[in-house]
């Protein structure tokens, strides 16, 4: 399984599956959710209301927890290959880092990767999962990140590509840096 950090924009970035590092009810009101909600449809209650009635479909109640979660389709995202956008919930760090934050981060990524990988993709693109609005430490996620990534391999059965995109500047030369890439 190829693993890669790329700095683009995940609401065009051509892979089959984006991830989206969304809140436990599905509002999408800030950071990558937004931005996500506003690509899909144009209109982001729209969006929310999509979201919220695929939950109600795949998890019968209205609201993820850490691990579970809900799929919706790529919508006005398909013209950039983009086919599912799986919703995850990661942890509220609020710049404080502990190993439960760190297994409620695992347990966010793997389960969007068993699901990507039920779903037969061969391509999927990660957002920074709780590093942006709340506040978990960049360098803690990315190496949660890669050793998700790197167990999950071992079990892979469609899933050939996995990306981290990263926004900024900033956020890709720390990421790559905390990963030795450079």
């Amino acid at each position: 399984m190829e693993f890669e950090v790329v700095r683009r924009d995940i609401t065009r970035f051509p892979a089959e599956a984006i991830v989206n590092a969304a809140n436990k009810y599905l509002e999408h009101g800030g950071g990558v959710a937004y931005a996500i909600a506003k690509a899909a449809t144009g209109d982001v209650r729209e969006y929310i209301r999509i979201s919220k009635e695929a939950m109600r479909e795949q998890i019968g109640r209205d609201h993820i927890e850490h691990g579970e979660v809900v799929v919706t389709p790529a919508m006005r995202l398909e013209k950039y290959g983009i086919k599912y956008v799986i919703h995850t919930v990661g942890p509220y760090c609020g710049g404080v880092w502990d190993e439960d934050k760190k297994e409620k981060l695992r347990k966010a990524i793997l389960g969007a990767l068993k699901k990507a990988d039920e779903l037969g993709v061969k391509s999927i693109a990660f957002p920074a999962i709780s590093a942006g609005i709340y506040g978990c430490p960049l360098e803690e996620v990315v190496k949660t990140f890669k050793e998700v990534v790197e167990e999950f391999s071992k079990e892979a059965k469609s899933v050939e590509r996995v990306y981290l995109v990263l926004y900024s500047e900033d956020a890709y030369r720390t990421a790559v840096e905390t990963l030795g890439l450079l």
